[in-house]
């Protein structure tokens, strides 16, 4: 029997500012009006206070055997200074800054903020970046359209085990007074079904191996909207493919909107236990708390 430790962190590694010096020519004159009436070249995007190297020694310490990162945008070289010695990386697909953009036919950085550290030894034998047929809001309800939010498959081999793992980052909306959010469920329940074709397709291939949903969801136990997308456009959907048992891994100190799944193949010798599953919420590094959870591996 053995164990695995994993963790999903939404570290909020957004840029503080944008500097509107690195604005292509054409745009300039832009550049030049807003420096008139703002008195600097700088958007602020960011009032949080990063802590690139105290989130990297905080995963280090962690010792968790695989590492689900949302929003490792602008820091990345810090955080791996830190991590380098004991995890590898997957595709780091750049920063937030107007130099990592693609302007037609509208402005969206080509950046999905979503990486996957594994200790040294877990080998991945396969990555896949996959973008969201669908989001929703621009200028609007969390501007999801202006990045590159999908997410990530693994497939790697822990102590002798084959698994995947999937990464995701999911629609967001400011909840707070905002009611129109009809858009954003749209754009969730088209992401859940996107991600469940892609782990049919995996089956229907004849793959077999356990499953690890990690990451930012942007879907809470409060809302009946988003326990309702859940139940059946992830997991009742999953649950009808009669090999699969899905489950949540819910942790016994806290409700957000990162969430962990485990899905057992019957087809599979190996089965994944869920052990324990918390948020340690003593660590306020981030706007998001990390959840962890460590499984048995049990082979028949």
């Amino acid at each position: 029997m053995k164990e695995l430790k994993v963790l999903t962190y939404n570290v909020d590694l957004l840029p503080q500012n944008l500097n509107l010096k690195d604005l292509p020519w054409w745009l300039q004159p832009a550049r030049w009006i807003y420096k008139l009436v703002k008195k600097t070249n700088l958007i602020t995007i960011n009032d949080n206070v990063t802590y690139p190297y105290d989130i990297g020694r905080y995963l280090l310490e962690s010792n968790a055997d695989i590492i689900a990162l949302q929003e490792d945008f602008n820091y990345h070289r810090e955080l791996m200074l830190i991590l380098e010695e004991e995890y590898n990386d997957s595709t780091h697909t750049g920063k937030i800054d107007f130099k990592n953009i693609k302007w037609f036919p509208y402005p969206k950085f080509k950046a999905d903020g979503l990486n996957l550290l594994v200790k040294k030894g877990i080998r991945i034998f396969l990555e896949d970046i996959v973008k969201w047929n669908k989001s929703y809001g621009y200028f609007s309800n969390a501007n999801d359209l202006l990045t590159t939010k999908g997410f990530r498959f693994y497939n790697l081999m822990f102590n002798g085990v084959t698994l995947d793992v999937y990464n995701i980052h999911m629609d967001a909306d400011f909840y707070n007074g905002n009611t129109n959010v009809d858009k954003d469920l749209e754009a969730r329940c088209s992401q859940f079904e996107q991600l469940v074709e892609y782990i049919k397709l995996r089956k229907n291939s004849n793959i077999h191996n356990p499953i690890i949903i990690m990451g930012d969801t942007n879907s809470y136990d409060k809302y009946d909207w988003d326990v309702d997308n859940i139940k059946v456009h992830l997991i009742h959907e999953l649950d009808h493919e009669f090999e699969f048992s899905v489950n949540e891994a819910l942790p016994n100190n806290f409700s957000d909107c990162d969430r962990i799944f485990y899905i057992n193949n019957a087809k599979s010798k190996v089965k994944l236990e869920l052990k324990e599953c918390h948020f340690d919420t003593d660590t306020k590094l981030s706007d998001h708390f990390p959840l962890i959870a460590t499984f048995t591996v049990n082979e028949e």
